[in-house]
């Protein structure tokens, strides 16, 4: 009896023991530590999202602490936005009291995305008059209702999804369907339709030699004239002319042979009279139209050639005014001062060879019909070398100022004068390296201060195949460029223009200052061309 009496003992102090160690110490029966897991939705289409939240055991929303996992991936947030469709599993993870605890697992169900916008496209945003626009509608979702949509052309619905219009301008077009009840509209895409272009290939891959050797005796292409090795000419015909309207853009591309380095090229239209066959003593003027500086090229390394453009609307005003045409030929001369001594030793393939450049010119313009107004052109200046140290280049010694008096003949509006510039000094300090003022002057007034540069040449980077002490071997900052360079090897010199309006018949005046050029040691020199267009009044 006192044995079972002493189990009964036992077992109650077990029991009371079990009891308490499960009791916290208000005596109140503890709950293992847990997190819950959920979600705002179970099924939704693709290119939506779900949202999860995660709450503790004792009703702590802890989600912006959790750790979010779908398909054993870990989230940046409580928001998944899921690429595909299809079934995901999602859990998540928190560390409390020093547990790391893992929530019950949700399971959700991505649909095929709903249609909700559509947008339109056009295989060509710019075209010629005479071709078609052609245009694709494609929902969010991927779905093409190219061939369901229907299509308006500056407000007008049109019978399809190509359009081809009868005028030059600009267009705007957009789009409408019907799905499921709901009218889905497109934006406006802007359309532009040009005029026909006609192209006139002047120069084709004509060959420059070493302007230090003498003028070599190779053959030239038909109609093309060696002026020296550093110059080619020909005529610009009339059958090329009668192409041009009043929009013009001139295309230069110069193909690398056997010169690596920078040099300055340009282009001049000789006014030769007419009939009269080229020759130097026979140019009346000679006149700038464009200017550019050869990139260091290799001509192992592609790209092998640079592409250069210029507007040169203005142009197209004099080849088609019946009183110049009649009076001249426009002899359009590429020039570009090649030397192939480095190459020579620096490039596989030049031993021996003075061939520096291949040189291909076009003119660009349109079919488009104007009404022409007379011209008058007034040449002022050509490739004139203007520094502070001769007395051919500057009115003062001592002075970057150069003046030119000129007269004109007949009163004019809507005159124009077209500049250009470049600085020049490859020697310790010299132009090319420091950035100047440049003010310029008509009749004594002030029309423009500038700074030649002022932007990076990296892009210019690629034409620059050959290792060069300009470009380094790794791309430098804007602020690195423009702290010093005034242009960019494969690059076009800028032609600026100014507006000068009504300009009366008599003499006048243009001059250029540059205050602050040094020209150490009595090198380098600023070319400058200069000339008045503008209409006979």
């Amino acid at each position: 009896m006192k044995q079972y009496s002493k189990l009964l003992l036992a077992s109650f102090l077990a029991v009371f023991f079990i009891t308490l160690s499960c009791s916290d110490d208000d005596g109140n029966q503890s709950v293992t530590p847990a997190i819950t897991l959920s979600s705002n939705v179970e099924t939704f289409p693709l290119g939506e999202s779900i949202t999860f939240e995660v709450m503790t055991h004792e009703n702590q929303n802890v989600t912006a602490n959790a750790t979010y996992l779908v398909n054993n991936t870990i989230l940046e947030s409580n928001v998944f936005t899921p690429e595909a469709e299809g079934q995901y599993t999602a859990k998540a993870t928190y560390s409390l009291n020093g547990s790391n605890l893992t929530s019950n697992t949700v399971i959700f169900t991505v649909t095929e995305m709903l249609l909700t916008s559509i947008e339109i496209s056009a295989e060509s945003e710019s075209i010629e008059i005479g071709e078609a626009f052609t245009f694709n509608v494609i929902g969010n979702n991927g779905a093409d209702v190219t061939s369901e949509a229907t299509y308006y052309i500056n407000g007008e619905e049109i019978a399809s999804n190509e359009y081809t219009p009868e005028e030059t301008g600009t267009f705007e077009v957009n789009a409408t369907y019907m799905h499921e009840g709901t009218l889905l509209e497109t934006d406006v895409l802007s359309l532009e339709v040009l005029y026909q272009s006609t192209e006139v290939t002047v120069f084709d891959e004509v060959v420059f030699y070493d302007g230090y050797q003498a003028t070599v005796s190779e053959p030239v292409p038909a109609g093309v004239i060696r002026k020296n090795n550093a110059s080619n000419v020909t005529k610009l015909s009339q059958e090329a002319i009668d192409l041009f309207s009043d929009e013009l853009t001139m295309h230069v591309t110069l193909g690398a042979l056997c010169d690596n380095y920078d040099r300055i090229g340009g282009v001049y239209m000789n006014l030769v009279p007419t009939g009269v066959e080229f020759s130097t003593d026979v140019v009346e003027e000679r006149i700038e139209i464009g200017r550019f500086i050869t990139p260091f090229m290799n001509k192992n390394v592609e790209p092998s050639e640079v592409p250069y453009e210029f507007e040169v609307d203005n142009l197209a005003l004099l080849f088609n005014d019946p009183v110049i045409s009649s009076t001249y030929d426009f002899w359009i001369e590429l020039y570009v001062f090649g030397v192939s001594s480095a190459a020579q030793q620096q490039v596989a393939g030049c031993a021996g060879r003075i061939d520096t450049f291949l040189g291909t010119l076009k003119f660009v313009s349109s079919d488009k019909t104007y009404d022409h107004v007379a011209q008058h052109l007034e040449p002022i200046a050509s490739s004139v070398r203007v520094n502070n140290y001769n007395s051919n280049g500057t009115d003062v010694l001592g002075e970057t100022t150069k003046t030119f008096t000129f007269d004109i003949e007949e009163n004019l509006s809507n005159a124009k004068i077209h500049l250009i510039t470049s600085n020049h000094g490859a020697n310790s300090g010299g132009e090319e390296y420091v950035r100047r003022e440049h003010f310029i002057y008509f009749d004594n007034s002030e029309l423009d201060m500038y700074m030649p540069g002022g932007k990076s040449c990296e892009p210019y980077r690629q034409y620059n195949t050959q290792g060069n002490g300009i470009y380094g071997s790794s791309p430098k900052s804007e602020s690195w460029w423009t702290s010093w360079n005034n242009w960019c090897p494969g690059d076009v010199i800028p032609i600026r223009t100014y507006e000068l309006g009504e300009v009366s018949q008599g003499t006048h005046s243009f001059k250029i200052e540059v205050p602050d050029a040094e020209f150490v040691d009595g090198q380098g020199y600023i070319p400058v061309s200069v000339y008045i267009q503008g209409d006979i009044n």
